[in-house]
């Protein structure tokens, strides 16, 4: 009899020990094909942006060039306007600005890496801000910034990264009511540099943040948005070897930020 009960028991929990390793195994498998399904969704992602971004680099040329020739003009009828002068300088920087963001995202769609560099993150910060700052008088809301006097160097493609935070403050801006306020942090730690954007508007929802960074998806009324520029921005941060993320913020309004390595020592730095 107690041989019988040692055998009964013995295979019951044999059973269960299979029944548990089976369930394990299920789990595993399952959690395989997650992850196997998000990275063929993120390859679609990429492949939509880079079909989308080398569309726009064919379609943006034409213009491009023609505004780069008359600006060429201008610069050369008015040599005793310094104010003339001044503003084609600034049309040709903008648009040389211009040809080398579609450079480099043509190279990024095409799987290249990007051109790192050493550069100081509140200079990447003020050029982003200097992008923006007629976007945020025009819009009547206000841009602080909050910058720490000395920081460790950020190894990173200034210009794509630059574009990454000029996305971001663009979207906040454009979720503020006139006279709202937009904020612009950065902080390091021994790993990372952390760039955020927060903003007093009505905030995003916790299904809507999900989505933010996918290609197309928007919350803006139709025609004023392209849904591109949180998908652009996290596809930069990724290349950085970077992590993008968008949620609500404490207090009312939208946080997104940015973290990426800081650089290493040596190499070339701007």
């Amino acid at each position: 009899v107690a041989s019988g009960l040692v055998l009964l028991f013995g295979g019951a929990a044999l059973r269960r020990q299979r029944k548990g390793l089976e369930l394990q195994r299920e789990l595993a498998v399952a959690e395989v094909q997650r992850e196997r399904n998000e990275e063929l969704l993120r390859a679609e992602r990429v492949a939509t942006m880079g079909t989308f971004a080398m569309g726009i680099a064919h379609e943006v040329a034409t213009p491009l060039g023609v505004i780069v020739g008359r600006a060429e003009q201008m610069l050369g009828r008015t040599p005793d306007d310094a104010r003339a002068t001044r503003n084609a300088q600034t049309i040709l920087q903008q648009a040389d600005r211009i040809q080398q963001i579609i450079r480099r995202f043509l190279d990024m769609a095409r799987g290249g890496p990007p051109s790192l560099e050493r550069a100081d993150p509140a200079r990447v910060v003020r050029s982003a801000v200097a992008a923006v700052e007629h976007r945020f008088a025009e819009a009547e809301v206000g841009l602080k910034l909050d910058i720490p006097a000395t920081m460790p160097l950020v190894q990173c493609d200034r210009a794509l990264l630059e574009q990454a935070i000029v996305n971001l403050l663009l979207n906040a801006c454009e979720a503020c009511s006139p006279g709202g306020r937009v904020e612009m942090t950065a902080r390091s730690d021994a790993e990372q540099i952390a760039f955020v954007v927060t903003d007093d508007g009505p905030g995003i929802s916790t299904e809507a943040a999900a989505r933010a960074t996918e290609p197309f998806f928007t919350t803006k009324p139709q025609g004023s948005g392209t849904g591109l520029g949180l998908a652009i921005a996290t596809e930069i941060v990724k290349s950085h070897r970077g992590d993008l993320s968008i949620g609500p913020n404490q207090g009312g309004g939208t946080r997104a930020l940015i973290e990426i390595p800081i650089a290493i020592s040596g190499g070339p730095s701007a």
